[in-house]
């Protein structure tokens, strides 16, 4: 059960449910920087329920569905946030393309510059998606010492962004820049809703042997996968969302980040 006791709280009760170890330890999950989560208090609310009170730093849209067990994970309670003026990744870059303008216009004002000015103030940056795979309760391979491709891929996905935004004329976004699940149609909204020219979906997957070398690149194809492996891949993908914990029956768009 779902209460919204006022604009700044959620509370959830949730019947026989047994207060473990995981639970006790939401409250040190929250990052100082979360956008929506203040902080999170959890207790036995009275015998059979426990309660989880969520303090919020602005007015939100929560979204509550459970899941079946799936992959290893038993019976789940999603709760996701959705801001109530989600923030617009296009608008985002075209002020940060502005700002650079801007700031290119100024140093070519300068009597003692003589640098031509930027390219982007001349036509559109060429936009690019990065896309982290995985995330949050999705590891993606787990490597032989324990390292999650989700953290690999987010690691690269930052050096990436860094070297495409170095460049004159470019701009890349990221689909997600933190530990946290996005749902695999989300991701592709988020590249669509910037007018990306090129998506690009990071990977580092687990093989039958660790003799493996290199890289392997699949291309868009019209007609599906075209190769057993291509098909593989592409069910695997696909079946992560029921472990990112995604509300499949829900027809909202999902562009916001998931939030526990």
């Amino acid at each position: 059960m779902l209460a919204i006791k006022n604009p700044s709280r959620l509370v959830l009760d949730l019947e026989d449910v047994e207060l473990t170890s995981e639970i006790e330890q939401l409250p040190r999950l929250v990052h100082p920087d979360d956008p929506y989560i203040l902080s999170i208090r959890v207790g036995r609310f009275k015998p059979g329920v426990l309660r989880l009170v969520l303090d919020l730093k602005t007015e939100v849209n929560p979204q509550l569905f459970a899941l079946q067990p799936f992959g290893g994970y038993g019976n789940r309670v999603v709760l996701d946030l959705y801001s109530l003026t989600p923030p617009d990744p296009l608008m985002a870059l075209l002020e940060s393309e502005r700002s650079g303008r801007d700031a290119g216009d100024k140093a070519a004002a300068a009597p003692e510059s003589g640098r031509p000015k930027s390219f982007g103030a001349a036509r559109r940056p060429v936009i690019i998606a990065i896309d982290p795979g995985h995330g949050g309760e999705d590891p993606g391979a787990v490597g032989r010492r324990g390292t999650f491709e989700k953290n690999v891929t987010l690691a690269i996905a930052r050096r990436l962004k860094t070297l495409i935004d170095a460049e004159p004329g470019m701009r890349a976004m990221l689909t997600r820049d933190d530990d946290y699940y996005v749902a695999l149609n989300a991701r592709v909204q988020k590249a669509r809703r910037v007018q990306a020219d090129l998506f690009i979906s990071l990977h580092a997957d687990a093989f039958t042997t660790p003799t493996a070398r290199g890289a392997s690149v699949f291309a868009l194809s019209d007609r599906g996968a075209s190769s057993a492996a291509a098909r593989w891949l592409a069910q695997r993908e696909n079946e992560a969302d029921l472990i990112g914990g995604v509300n499949l029956d829900s027809r909202e768009p999902m562009l916001a980040t998931r939030r526990r």
